[in-house]
């Protein structure tokens, strides 16, 4: 990651977006050219690192045409750059195949999308549950993303649940 260290984390970020929906394809990878596809969903608009991905595909397509899939690389590159930045080592199984559809509904669709951000536990579980996660995995995963969002978006709200009120904490993140 001596190319981008602080897109390590938003490279981890991509891959669960990959994976959530409709599990690790390369779907979140694909251009539309009416702009239809996964990674023109709200949900998805924030994503970055799409060139890093790019230049490890080019990489690897000169090296052995047709060899590695674009799903792979995804799942591989959000593995070594977070060993890169500190973070834990996991095996990554390869084998994926990429995917040739790609829909914009697809990250907002509440059966197979990515969890709406007003979700409450229950629903997360649910989500999660529907994709064999269980509730370690919701408390890793959000509070990765947690953190992703706190260190990469320039706006953060986070919602505090009370059984009196709701209260939102909205606060601008100083870029230097």
């Amino acid at each position: 990651m001596a190319v981008a260290p602080s897109l390590s984390d938003l490279l981890l970020r991509m891959h669960f977006h990959d994976c959530f929906i409709r599990g690790c394809d390369g779907s979140v990878l694909l251009d539309s050219p009416t702009n239809q596809s996964e990674k023109f969903a709200p949900l998805n608009l924030s994503l970055r690192g799409f060139n890093i991905i790019n230049r490890v595909k080019l990489a690897l397509e000169n090296a052995c045409p047709s060899v590695v899939s674009c799903a792979n690389i995804v799942a591989l590159v959000a593995r070594d750059v977070t060993v890169a930045t500190k973070g834990p080592f996991w095996e990554v199984e390869t084998g994926r195949r990429d995917i040739n559809v790609s829909l914009i509904s697809d990250p907002i669709n509440l059966a197979i999308g990515l969890p709406p951000f007003f979700a409450n536990i229950n629903l997360l579980k649910q989500s999660f549950a529907l994709r064999g996660l269980n509730t370690k995995d919701l408390v890793v995963l959000s509070g990765t993303l947690m953190c992703i969002f706190i260190f990469h978006e320039p706006f953060l709200q986070i919602h505090i649940f009370s059984k009196v009120s709701i209260k939102v904490i909205s606060f601008q993140i100083v870029r230097n």
